[in-house]
Parts: C-alpha cells; structure tokens; sequence
C-alpha cells in the first residue's frame, strides 16, 4: 500500500482506496506519481527487459526477486507530462491507475486464455510446494510468490475482478478459480507453517529408528530428544538453535549433519562446520569426521578466513602473531622521527593514561569518594622515577623507600605535572614550615614549589571559583569555605606566598592556564622540558611499567577495533561519537600506531588473525569475478552466542553468496565474551538481521538437576534481554546450593582455605574419592592463593593435589575458562563483593568502551551471565564459600530469592565494597604509607577541609591527634598485649633522645 494526494482535496489518501474518504472522488481518477509509487527507484517502462535482466543475474534459489512496493509499478505504463516545478527542472512521469487497470484488460481481452493458463500453472506449483514431500523454507516460498506476484497484486484490483466475473465464459475461468488463487497466496505463510508441523511430525515417526540410532558410533548411550530431532528435521534458510547449558548442542550438530548426508542427498564437502577454538573443532572432527566417518569442513573461523584468503590470493600473506613486537618498535625507536606524535604521547601519559577525564563526572559525592579510594592518582615524575626518599618510621625506626608520589585527585596530578614538565621543583604534601600549637594534624599544603629563591605554596580546592558544588550539600560547603579561609589567614599571618586553584573558574578557561598565569605572577619561569627528554626518560626508566602497559592497552584496542569490523577510516566514524578529550587524544595516537603497524604487516605481506577474518569477508564480495568455487550449502555454527561483528560480515557474506542455509547454535545466558568483541544483539536479533527463519530451543539438560536450573535460570532471565526458555530435566536432587561460609575478620586467605578443604571432604565422603571436583575462581590469582596457603599443590594441565585429600581428583578453572565443560561437583570459591570478586567490579576504560558491545540492560549483565556457566558446569552439587562479612550481592540474591540455606552471621544486607568508612563523615577510607607521620594509615577520601580524619587502625575507629606532651610526637593506637587492650601512644614513645611515654585510654570513634 502507498500513500498518494487526491487530485480533488489534494489530501493524502491511500492508493487501495474506492473512493476518497475526504472528498468522495471516485478511484477512477486517482492518479500516481512515480515517487508516490516507490520513491527510491525510478519507474523502468521497459519492464519485460528489466525482468528478464533481473532473471539472469540470480545467482542461487535464495536471490529471488524482493516484494514489490506497489506491483503497479512492474506494469506497462502510459505516462504524461506533469508541469514542472521549475524552470529546467526534470518532469516527473505520472501513472494513471485507470491507465494500468485498461492495459491488463486489453491483455486480458487479447489473449483470452492467458489467464486460465497462469491458474493452471499456479494450482500445480501450489501443489507441488505443499506435497510435503519436503520442508518448505522462506526461499522456497519466496521464489514461489514471486512468479505470481504481479498477478496477485492485479486480480485484487476490484475493477479487474469486475471485468473477470462478467467475461468467465469468454476467458474460460471459473471465478471461484480467481478467488481461489488470491485466497491461496494470501494465506499461503500460515499454510506452510501447517504443512512443515505435518512433514515434522511425520519423519518423527517414519525416522523413529533412524534417529534412535544415529549417534551410535559416537556413543551407545546416546539418544535424541524430540526437541532435538526437530532442530535436525528443519531445514530453514537461517536456523536459530538455542541450547541450554548441558542439554547436548554438539550432539545435535552431529546429527544434523549426518541427517544432512543419508536422508538429504548432501555431499560432505558442501557442509561446512564452524566453530571458535581449536578445542572445540577438535571435538566436532571427533564426532562427526572420525566417529561418524563423515569428512566435512570443521574449522575456526580465522582458518576458514586464511584458507580463503590462500585460495584467492597469488601470494598468500604470512601470518603475523607478534603485534607486538612492531608497536615496540615504534613506540620505542620510530617515534623519535615523528615529534607531533610524541608530544600526543607525553600528554597522554602526563594527564590522561591512567585516570580517564570521566574521573571528574560523578552523579553523587558518594560515587566521588569510592572512585578516589579505589585510584592511585600517579604523577608524571613518579613514573619518570625521579621522586625517591628514605623515609624512617617513628614507630619501628626502620627506613622506607617511596618510590612514586599517590595524589588524592586528578587536578592535582593535573598540576604536579604541569609544574614537572615545566621544570618547577615541587614537593608533595610537606608540612607548613610554622609549627600550629595545638592543631591536631600536621597542616599539609598540597604543594610546595621553589625554584631559586623563589617559593611558594599551592593549595588545590574541589569547589568552583565562586564557592560552588553540585556534588557538596550547602553544610559541606560551608565548613569547606571556613578551612579555605582558615588557610588563607594562615599564610598571611606568616608571609608564606600561597596560589589558590579551584576545580573551575567563573571565566571557564581550564584548570592549567590560571595556574600559568598564577606562577609567572609570582616570578617563576616557565622552562618547558622537551617532549623528547620526557620520552627517552620514560622509556629508559619505566618502560614495563609504562611503555609495555600502553603497547598492550594499544593492541587490545586495535583487535576489537578490526573485530567490530573497522578498517582504517573508521577512527573517523568513531572521533564523530564522542567529544571527551582524553578518548579524542587517543583516537589520534592509535591511528597513527594502526596506520604503521598495518603498513608494516603490508610490507612483509602479513595479515594479523583479525585480518583474517575481515579481508576474507571483503575477498568474498570479490569472488563471483574470479575463478574461485564455494558450493556450501549449508553452514553451521558452534557458539553462536560468540559472534563478533567481523564474524557476522563474513557468515552472512559466505550464505549471500552460496545461497547456503545457516544453523546457528548457542545460548544467550552463556554469552561471556563481551570483552572480546562479542555482540549479544547479533545473537538476540539473529532473525531480524538475516531476514527471515526458525527459532528453536533444546530446553532437556541432562547435566544439571530440575532443582539447580531453576534457580540459575530465574537468576540469568532477569535480565529482559535474555530469550526467555525453562530448562527441563529428569534429574531431582534437594539442596543443589550448598553455602559454606568463613570469618573473613583476621587471616582471610587462610580461613577461606580451611573453609574450601572441609568442602572437598565433605564430597568425597557424600560421592567417594573417584568423583570429580571443579574449583572456580573469578581469576586466576584466586589459584595462586590457593598454592600459596601451602595446602595445595599443582599437578599437571590444571590439577590440584590437596594435601589433607591427596587422592581427590581436584581441578581449578576461572569461569570463563570452564564454559563447555561439566564435571562431578562444583566449588565456587570466590564470593567475595570487591573489585575483584564475583561480580567483578573492575570498571572497563571508557577508550574501549568505543569498541565493546556492552549490555546496559542492568547492572554487571555479563556477570550474572558469567555466573550462571559457573553455576552449571556441575552434575550434582554446586559449593559456594563465602566470607560471612562480605559476601558477594550475587550470592546473597540467591539466598533472598530461594531461601537457600546459610549460616545466621552472614550479612545479608547489601555490602559496600568500600566497607571500611570513616566514623566522622562516613566516606571511605583508603589504606595507603603517609611519608609525613611515617605510618601505614586509614585515610578519609573527603577532602581535608571538610574531615582529615585518619587511624592505623580501622576498627577502633580512633583519630591520630597530635601528642600534648612533646613537641612532634602523634598519638596512634596501640595494644597492651598483656591484658588484651587497646589505648593511645605517642608514636615517640620508642624513638632516642625522645621516649615519650604519655598515653590516654582509647574512646572509639573519637580522638578525645
């Protein structure tokens, strides 16, 4: 249907109308314009040769002619001159309906047997297509229609139905017939979705035997499911075969294509099986090539892409797995011929490597407390090694080497290396020349800056020039403006020059220029150090910590930037997307580092395994041209769930092509891969994007209990981007999540590692010493720390040997390394909420984040899908071991959810990460040594001015103040160990010449 004016009211009306509905003109004389008709193409009046062209150049039965917008269009056409709208402007060709409607008559009334013959020929096609002979596919009914579309479209038309009726006689047509041919094709979809149920259920039965024992050579035990030998039976254009975790997806490939082989006719070599790692390949080609006897392509995606690039190429290019080395030797060599780029890098590393420009963004102060506890804000010289110091601690009178200076913000790193690249000595946080009497803590201005003669204090404030901040309530602020005006008076009443700078300023220059501008006021010369020393001295100094650390961020970010399917004029597409300095920066030194890392691969004729997959799906838009034959007919996919952007391009490349049917196979709840380019949409939209095709579902598990999937499901489905599907399976065990619990107060690692033995001893006394038992960690330092408690040792290919069990059959795996695989029990061993437990809470760089696929649908998405694999690789039990202070907010969902069994102490409440909080003004405190009392200390992130609250010990909640008694002594917590107590010390007490025994019973939560 399209949308056209009325030549009466001038009103759009719709082109399938009898008469206006605004003004009552009769259809008669409606008239078209070819935009009206189909706005994107112009009207070909040489219709038969456009056909005829169209008819040639189809290449396989999927490349059938496209639904026209309006099948008047594909009609003769009488046209007349319309007035033009200006002055040599082209004159638009109308098409009267009643024009179109008079021709089919004229043909019609010619040729009077025309139309009994293209009903004949219909109702044998039609009847040939739903024999169920075969399932039908939307190709099939596509190729179909499409030989009787623009009769459909006609016979509809009320005047040409008029005309047949008054002339059945004369045109030998029974006008039931007519009626019969458009009722047909206007429910032809709903009658091949009948016919294929009936072809299905019927090879159920007929195949009955069959497929009880098509996977006999692979396994005797082995039998298909219905919802199985359904997927094996639809023969789909694009299938979408989503199958649970343990419900047998590699066993319905296999199926599949030994179906495919004895009940279809198809020839091995025109299926091809794809999956994602070696492994996996391995495991199909066991299956189907060497149990089956059956010699189909498997392979990985990156060796279909080079064997395609091989068969295409003259010269093969050689593959290059050393990235690395080539961006080294830019980064380290080259770069010194390329000064622009080097002063990109200098000001990358000197402001925005670590500390992404976001860092100044947060929705709450909250939010701003926990990001400055969980950063270490590292400058410029500290990294250039320059900052190094002997500091000797009052308490245990042994020396201290700081190597690197930790800030509390990003302006003040902002402003320690403005002052370093510009040849300003500058010394962090030292304390105020002038003793302060009775003041509590040493007062500490942020910096304090010579050069010659010249001195000087700088003091950075977090509020706005004019007093401001959205993020500090009115009662903050003003307690932040008493300290700032105490200091202020402070360096008056002493002479001590102070510059003040403000987090923003009312002119809305940056932070830097006033600095600038503040500096050359008071005398000092700005001597900018060169680009090139700042670099050498990089490089020769830190180049693991620093040069290696960019090289690999560079990489990863290259190989995600090709896997999304990017060649080199996307980093303008991606510069066109954001607008943040630090992400724009690096767009402009990755380019120059992709541009020389990809004429360096040219040069050697190298491609890298990105390149495999992309310049494979580019060579296939070539391919028709050449000499090159790829007959697949049907393509298969393993872990479809996987599938990056590149991958997509080139399975929907290879299928446009060939004319191949695709089954894809995976699950959505097990999609864990996100950091590595995968896309879960392009599994989620599967049908969408490719057009049309089945959804279908193995829901029957035979790994897992009915008890288990329903918790792990339920926990995975609520995400709403998830496909909804139950698992069904016929194993029942009661209590399928047990949660062992530890004190995680004092010698954690150790009490974890008690809590996992106890665990492996109570399986082996349920299952005996033969069973096998998977331990999980979120990463792999959690088996480090394992073999480190001295309880386990490593055996060989990710064996354990537990010493207290030294015959359990033991094996440790991260979750994302036990996808896929299923063992007698599971130990989840890491519970943990922090940065680094489960969920992790490591915060992706926002720079990837341009080329990452993130699910937003809720918070930590891929975790819970990462948790779910977790807690389904068992047949039996899952053990979860947790500490009873911080237990992961996943586990704690579960036992709210399902009332899961656990101990009363655990806590239940939603746990901060960031647990340990000031008592004074309940931000939290950061761990860190502090050169100035010389101590390891509990530190509050607030800012000073508002709560310089800190403790050397954290549960006590006890301010450091300075002692009465001597003159540079602190009091700290200490203990009396003969009765168990704590009390306040001078941090004197022990140091020669001083021994300053003053003490004072501890109150918690305050320094009086």
């Amino acid at each position: 249907m399209a949308l056209i004016n009325c030549p009466e009211c001038k009103k759009r009306i719709s082109d399938r109308a009898i008469v206006c509905p605004h003004c009552g003109l009769p259809s008669d004389y409606f008239s078209y314009s070819t935009e009206e008709l189909n706005p994107t193409e112009p009207v070909d009046t040489n219709v038969k040769q456009k056909n005829n062209l169209s008819n040639k150049q189809e290449k396989s039965p999927k490349k059938v002619a496209q639904s026209k917008k309006n099948a008047l269009a594909s009609l003769p056409v009488e046209v007349e001159a319309d007035k033009p709208q200006k002055e040599n402007s082209t004159k638009k060709k109308r098409i009267t309906k009643k024009a179109l409607i008079n021709e089919e008559l004229m043909r019609l009334d010619k040729d009077q047997n025309i139309l009994r013959n293209i009903l004949v020929s219909f109702n044998k096609d039609y009847g040939d297509l739903l024999s169920g002979k075969r399932f039908i596919a939307e190709s099939d009914r596509k190729a179909f229609y499409s030989r009787y579309e623009k009769h459909h479209l006609m016979l509809k038309e009320p005047l040409v139905k008029k005309y047949i009726k008054n002339n059945t006689t004369k045109l030998c047509v029974d006008f039931d017939e007519v009626n019969s041919f458009i009722n047909k094709i206007n429910h032809l979809v709903a009658e091949i979705e009948v016919v294929n149920e009936k072809f299905i259920s019927r090879k159920l039965i007929e195949y009955k035997r069959y497929f009880n024992g098509i996977l006999k050579k692979v396994d005797a035990n082995v039998l298909l499911d219905e919802e199985q030998r359904r997927a094996v039976l639809t023969d789909e254009d694009y299938c979408l075969l989503i199958a649970g975790a343990g419900a047998g997806k590699t066993t319905t490939m296999a199926a599949k294509v030994k179906y495919l082989i004895d009940k279809c006719g198809e020839r091995p070599e025109d299926i091809i099986v794809i999956s994602y790692t070696n492994k996996a390949v391995d495991e199909l080609k066991d299956r189907i090539c060497d149990k089956l006897k059956i010699p189909v392509k498997v392979t990985t995606f990156h060796a279909f892409g080079y064997d395609i690039i091989q068969r295409v190429s003259d010269q093969p290019p050689q593959v290059n797995s050393y990235a690395y080395s080539i961006i080294f030797e830019m980064l380290e060599k080259s770069i010194f011929s390329n000064k622009e780029l080097m002063k990109k890098l200098v000001l990358f590393f000197g402001y925005y490597f670590d500390i992404p420009e976001t860092a100044l963004k947060f929705n709450n102060l909250d939010d701003y407390h926990k990001y400055k506890a969980d950063m270490d804000f590292e400058t410029l010289r500290s990294r250039l090694g320059e900052y190094v110091r002997s500091v000797a601690s009052k308490r245990t009178r042994d020396s201290r080497t700081i190597r690197g200076e930790y800030l509390r913000s990003v302006q003040e790193v902002q402003i320690a290396n403005f002052l370093y690249i510009h040849g300003i000595d500058y010394e962090y946080e030292k304390p105020y020349l002038f003793s302060l009497g009775k003041r509590k803590k040493k007062y500490t201005p942020d910096f304090y800056i010579e050069q010659g003669e010249n001195k000087c204090y700088v003091e950075h404030f977090g509020l706005s020039e004019s007093g401001r901040s959205y993020i500090y309530s009115p009662q903050d602020i003003a307690k932040y403006m008493r300290g700032i005006d105490y200091k202020k008076r402070l360096h008056e009443h002493y002479n001590t020059p102070l510059i003040a700078t403000w987090s923003s300023y009312n002119d809305k220059r940056p932070l830097l220029v006033h600095l600038k501008e503040e500096l050359e006021k008071r005398g000092f010369i700005l001597n900018q150090r060169s680009d090139e020393e700042i670099y050498r001295k990089l490089v020769e100094s830190n180049k693991d910590k620093y040069i290696v650390k960019l090289i690999l961020f560079i990489m990863e970010f290259i190989e995600k930037y090709k896997s999304n399917g990017y060649n080199a004029s996307g980093f303008e597409v991606l510069r066109s997307k954001t607008d943040n300095v630090r992400n724009l920066l690096f767009l402009d030194i990755v380019e120059e580092v992709y541009s020389f890392y990809q004429d360096r691969l040219k040069s050697n004729n190298q491609i890298d395994f990105a390149d495999m997959i992309n310049d494979a799906e580019y060579l296939l838009r070539e391919i028709e041209g050449s000499n090159v034959e790829l007959n697949y007919r049907y393509i298969i996919i393993d872990e479809f769930q996987d599938i990056a952007r590149q991958r997509f391009n080139l399975t929907k490349r290879l299928a446009d092509i060939t004319g191949a049917k695709v089954v894809a196979v995976g699950d959505d709840w097990q999609s864990i891969y996100a950091f590595a380019g995968s896309d879960i949409t392009l599994f989620t939209k599967f049908l969408e994007l490719m057009g049309a095709g089945k959804e279908l579902q193995i829901t029957r598990t035979y790994r897992n209990s009915q008890e288990l999937i329903d918790i792990a499901g339920s926990f995975v489905q609520k995400n709403p981007l998830q496909i909804r599907k139950r698992l069904i399976s016929p194993k029942r065990l009661e209590n399928p999540i047990v949660i062992n619990t530890y004190d995680d107060t004092t010698a954690i690692n150790k009490a974890k590692t008690s809590a996992i033995i106890k665990v492996i001893g109570d399986i082996l006394n349920e299952y005996g010493e033969h069973s096998s038992i998977l331990l999980i960690g979120r990463y792999g330092f959690d088996r480090y720390n394992l073999l480190n408690s001295g309880e386990f040792a490593e055996l060989q290919k990710g064996k354990l040997k537990c010493k207290k069990h030294p015959k359990a059959d033991i094996t440790y795996m991260t979750a994302h390394s036990s996808k896929g695989l299923g063992y007698d029990n599971v130990i989840i061993i890491n519970m943990i909420e922090s940065k680094f437990g489960f969920p992790s809470q490591v915060e992706i760089d926002p720079i990837m984040k341009m080329v990452i696929h993130e699910d937003y649908h809720m918070p930590f998405a891929e975790e819970r899908r990462l948790f779910y694999v977790a807690l389904t690789r068992t047949k039996n039990r899952v053990y979860i071991v947790a500490p009873i202070n911080r237990p992961s907010q996943f586990l704690i969902e579960l036992i709210k959810d399902h009332n899961i069994p656990c101990s009363t102490r655990i806590n239940r409440q939603i746990v901060d990460k960031f647990n340990y909080r000031c008592p004074i003004c309940g931000f939290p405190l950061k761990y860190e040594f502090n050169k100035n009392y010389g101590l390891s200390l509990y530190i509050c992130t607030n800012d000073p001015e508002i709560c310089d609250f800190m403790t050397n010990d954290k549960s006590s909640g006890a301010d450091i103040f300075k002692c009465p008694e001597c003159d540079d002594g602190y009091m700290i917590v200490k203990k009396n160990l003969s009765r168990d107590e704590k009390f306040y010390g001078c941090t004197n007490y022990n140091i020669p010449g001083k021994m300053c025994s003053f003490a004072r019973p501890l109150v918690y939560g305050t320094s009086k």
